[in-house]
């Protein structure tokens, strides 16, 4: 090779490794269900510096991957949130200059918030909202509790129950029929209530810079029979 050729070559090299350092560190991976493996989709995903601060976030596609980019070289672990229950973290990573860790990360979101186990005393989501910024906003419900009708066999037997459920709400505030999971539930007749009540949800949806975005929501729905009217409680 001609020497001015092989000098222009290690010249380009050098350009190019200098141009990967140059660029901010990343994570990424698969978030999956960890006891069906599912790929969890609209998953809000933080990146955790080591002062536990979120400093990026993200949100899982269709098939459960994310990239989330560092702000810059540094200690991180990847978190994945479901508002209302106990933050997942995953191992710590020293990331340098240019650096694309990857992994696959199964998850089980088992423990769910009260407002005592932040705050004694205080109103949960009043404590978690507290918490969001302009960087990310939890989606929130725009529907009224009372859209959610008692289960009239309920109500005459003068039974109380609750449903959790799981779902993804979308870019404009509704729930795909299809996201929709029912985890636990006192009687199946408060999950047809629930279920019957999906297709009318509205939802502020979640923000992420500033733009709307999915997210994958898990809500806990309380019937309490009271006389003479029962009452419906969305928690989330």
């Amino acid at each position: 090779m001609p020497i001015r050729c092989f000098a222009f070559v290690l010249a380009f090299l050098l350009l190019a490794t200098r141009a990967l350092a140059a660029q901010p560190p990343a994570e990424s991976g698969v978030a999956r269900d960890a006891r069906s493996g599912a790929p969890l989709r609209c998953l809000h995903v933080m990146l955790v510096d080591s002062t536990d601060q979120a400093v990026a976030h993200t949100v899982t596609d269709s098939a459960g991957t994310f990239v989330i980019v560092a702000p810059i070289a540094g200690v991180y672990r990847v978190g994945f949130e479901i508002f209302g229950w106990e933050r997942l973290v995953g191992p710590v990573d020293t990331l340098h200059d240019g650096e694309l860790r990857e992994r696959a990360y199964p998850l089980a979101f088992t423990v769910e918030l009260h407002g005592d186990s932040l705050t004694p005393g205080g109103d949960l989501i009043a404590v978690l909202r507290h918490r969001e910024s302009d960087a990310w906003h939890s989606a929130s419900v725009a529907t009224p509790d009372v859209a959610i009708r008692y289960p009239k066999r309920m109500a005459l037997m003068r039974l109380s129950g609750d449903v959790v459920a799981q779902y993804v709400v979308n870019e404009q505030g509704r729930v795909p029929g299809d996201s929709w999971r029912p985890l636990t539930f006192t009687n199946e007749d408060f999950l047809t209530a629930l279920r019957a009540h999906l297709p009318t949800m509205r939802y502020q949806p979640a923000r992420l810079a500033g733009h709307p975005v999915c997210e994958l929501v898990r809500n806990r729905v309380a019937f309490d029979w009271r006389s003479p009217l029962p009452l419906v409680t969305l928690f989330n």
